[in-house]
């Protein structure tokens, strides 16, 4: 019976002495890691908890890095719709200038020459890249090139209408882009309306003049003028989208910090009352030591000293 009685309580010294050394050395490896919670046996309610918010952390560090690309994508086309205004623009003042009946054919020529490096430089604007390789203006097809010059130098339109989406907040979807037929008032059954035709009929005009001439000049105006329009309203629409955007940003750059401080409040470790679990750990594994020693009798602690 004595000997039964000493086994046990060997055995529940040496039981309590483990379980001692485990709570302290948890205890050190919170305060190395920082986080109140190593297992999810810790404390199951909020790790399930902080699983959530992790997951919905990550969705809004998407919506933000989304909100990036947009950003980028939506600056090089309010970049690309000022340079296609000021080739409108100066296609307007060359217009009126060969307008006036002071010039001769061949000034008129001169200024043709002009609008036709103009129309070159309208489609390069038309067909621009971003940093991806991605076409701007060919809808879904954006690794097609939008713009194409056929036979008769007009401007065939190889994209598609879609207008590619991002999405920017959890109820926010933004257009990132506008369909070169949008933009540059493309008619797919009629290559000679919108605006690389207005200029090509322009420069032809004045290559070779003829009685309606002034007449031609008129309509070229007018349709430059629609064009102008048509560009102002594109214009307004992305910088809208980008006003939306930066909102969209600053509401989501809020809920993340608020996220990050409920995720603080239940993983996070208090390191005062950390600091008090160690010394208590610490002095309890010593009076365990102490105990097993004692039932033991002469044991391995005693032999390192």
């Amino acid at each position: 019976m004595l000997r039964i009685a000493t086994n046990q309580l060997y055995y529940q010294a040496a039981k309590t002495m483990g379980e001692r050394q485990t709570a302290l050395a948890k205890v050190q490896q919170q305060m190395a890691t920082g986080n109140r919670l190593l297992t999810n046996s810790d404390d199951p309610v909020g790790s399930a908890r902080l699983l959530g918010l992790n997951e919905e952390l990550s969705r809004y560090d998407q919506y933000q890095r989304n909100t990036d690309l947009a950003n980028g994508r939506l600056n090089l086309e309010e970049t690309v719709l000022e340079g296609t205004g000021e080739v409108l623009q100066r296609v307007r003042e060359l217009t009126v200038q060969a307008n006036n009946d002071t010039l001769n054919d061949s000034d008129r020529r001169d200024i043709a020459t002009q609008i036709r490096q103009l129309h070159g430089e309208l489609v390069g604007l038309a067909n621009t890249q971003d940093g991806n390789g991605e076409y701007l203006f060919a809808g879904f097809k954006s690794h097609t090139q939008p713009f194409v010059l056929d036979g008769n130098n007009q401007a065939i339109y190889q994209g598609d209408q879609g207008q590619r989406l991002i999405k920017a907040g959890p109820n926010l979807d933004v257009a990132v882009g506008d369909s070169g037929i949008d933009v540059f008032q493309v008619d797919s059954t009629d290559p000679a309306k919108g605006l690389f035709a207005t200029l090509d009929k322009l420069a032809s005009a004045m290559e070779t003049p003829s009685a309606q001439f002034h007449q031609a000049m008129a309509d070229g105006l007018a349709a430059l003028d629609v064009g102008f329009d048509n560009l102002s309203g594109i214009r307004a629409k992305v910088g809208a989208r980008m006003n939306a955007l930066e909102d969209q940003q600053n509401t989501n750059g809020d809920f993340a910090v608020h996220l990050q401080q409920i995720i603080g409040e239940i993983g996070d470790l208090d390191y005062a009352e950390a600091a008090t679990r160690l010394s208590r750990e610490t002095l309890v594994l010593q009076a365990a030591q102490q105990s097993f020693v004692k039932i033991q009798g002469l044991s391995l602690f005693n032999y390192m000293r």
